[in-house]
């Protein structure tokens, strides 16, 4: 009867635990144990912390513990070489090795202050079994460890046990943890990490990432219209308006809320003043590119002041992208029924759309022929097409109807087309005209336009063919002039 009546107990107890599992929204870690960072072994851990000894080397003895940032080759490699803790983004981080005393023990345990009665809190810590398979030592004892919660005065309130924690191939971390619920009036608890398996061959663990945070009901947060929309998509310098919403779940008696933003400048979470309810405004002006993050707190009304009892609903990101630069080019300067590419400074991968289209060839084309009669300013809009985001910028294209430069002559002295006559800019003396061959050989050059060009070179017709030249006007409005002229006899 009397073991009856103990498998009875033990499990009601074990409902009463499940019955505390959290399946709501949790809240910021209360305590965080991450055993900070370092070069070589660390320091030992501070008075009262363990009942293990300290060994300052790689690899600790039977009940021993040390500080450290990796494993290596220890006891005949029989355990996994460890090269970082688990802590993401750290560098050099240290965790706790710990090598199983053959008596069960304490070998972690600390307090924390503050709790918020009629709570449920999280304890969880990574837990890594150091010996590898087959470790040709004997019988391998696997780590298992009991997470245990008491009062200040050793009353007990809640445990859990990883159960026998199982060798891996490869080094591999498991987060291990239970839910309970403060008692009332009390405001400081105690946590312990107990080793509940025999030392010797086996029970080597490495210990990482303890916390402690609150438990509340389920908080699900969007839009006024889509809780399911969590993530938003802006430009940068842009401006825009949400309405969010959070949905709470049953589970508070006198519930209270409150906002907070993450504008991700490296100071957190921030609560928004006079945000106190299930809905949030919000209007974002000259978008930063650094983003935003929106989430909704919740606690008893009593408790909402206290990061120690508020948990959070899922955040609601505002993701910024860069905005577009846009070149649409420099000024094209063109003789009456000339022709020209425009050729904007911009990426491939974005679509193009130039107005007005008129004298384009295609105005979706990043860089279209223009031939117009008249001069015209072009505006060019660019859009990325996977973040909507656009810029634009314009050139102007201006056509010259008082030059005009032949496209051919004819210098066979028949009185007919006989010199390379340039409407507009003969007598001017400020221009540079020049003249080039197919090879690149300057065959004319003149400073001004005195007279027109008769096709000579020293005094010699040039062979029939077609030449290139280049005409600057060192003016504003006529700058240069480039293209082809072809001498026929």
């Amino acid at each position: 009867m009397r073991w009856f009546l103990s498998f009875i107990t033990l499990f009601l107890f074990s409902l009463a635990l499940k019955a505390q599992v959290c399946t709501g929204s949790l809240g910021d870690p209360t305590v965080t144990i991450n055993f900070g960072a370092g070069t070589g072994v660390g320091p030992p851990l501070q008075s009262g912390s363990t009942t293990y000894p300290y060994n300052g080397s790689d690899c600790p003895n039977d009940g021993y513990y040390v500080i450290n940032n990796k494993t290596s080759n220890c006891f005949g490699s029989t355990w996994h070489t460890l090269t970082e803790d688990h802590t993401l983004g750290d560098n050099n981080g240290y965790m706790m090795i710990v090598n199983g005393s053959v008596d069960t023990g304490i070998f972690y345990t600390f307090s924390v202050d503050n709790l918020c009665p009629n709570t449920t809190y999280e304890f969880a810590a990574y837990i890594l079994n150091l010996i590898i398979p087959n470790a040709g030592c004997g019988v391998q004892s696997k780590p298992k460890v009991t997470f245990r919660v008491e009062t200040e005065t050793g009353v007990f309130i809640g445990s859990y046990s990883t159960g026998d924690i199982a060798e891996t191939a490869s080094p591999q971390w498991n987060k291990y943890g239970f839910f309970f619920k403060s008692p009332p009036n009390v405001s400081k608890v105690v946590l312990k990490l107990i080793n509940d398996a025999p030392g010797g061959c086996g029970n080597d663990l490495a210990l990482d990432d303890i916390t402690f945070r609150p438990c509340g009901p389920t908080i699900i947060a969007g839009t006024s219209t889509n809780t399911n929309q969590n993530v938003f998509q802006i430009c940068e310098g842009a401006s825009a308006n949400y309405s969010f919403e959070a949905n709470v779940s049953s589970g508070y008696e006198n519930p209270a809320y409150q906002w907070q933003v993450d504008l991700h400048d490296g100071n957190g979470w921030n609560d928004i003043p006079n945000s106190n309810a299930t809905s949030l405004p919000v209007t974002i002006n000259n978008a930063n590119i650094n983003g935003y993050a929106y989430r909704m707190a919740a606690a008893e009304k009593d408790n909402i002041q206290s990061t120690s009892c508020r948990v959070f609903s899922n955040p609601i990101n505002i993701n910024v992208n860069p905005q577009i630069t846009v070149d649409a080019g420099k000024d094209i300067y063109l003789i009456e029924g000339g022709q020209a590419k425009l050729s904007p400074n911009v990426p491939d991968s974005l679509t193009y759309q130039w107005s007005p289209a008129t004298y384009l060839d295609d105005p979706t084309l990043k860089q279209p022929i223009t031939q117009p009669t008249q001069s015209i300013t072009y505006t060019l809009t660019v859009t990325d097409p996977l973040t909507g985001c656009s810029a634009q910028d314009q050139v102007n294209v201006v056509v010259d109807k008082n030059l005009k430069i032949p496209d051919s002559f004819s210098p066979n002295g028949d009185g007919i087309h006989d010199v390379w006559d340039i409407q507009g800019l003969l007598g001017d003396q400020s221009a540079d005209v020049s003249v080039f061959n197919r090879n690149g050989q300057r065959v004319y050059h003149s400073k001004g336009y005195p007279k027109a060009w008769d096709g000579r070179l020293k005094n010699t017709h040039l062979p029939q063919g077609m030449y290139y030249y280049i005409i600057d006007t060192h003016s504003n409005v006529r700058p240069i002039y480039r293209g082809s002229v072809l001498i026929i006899y």
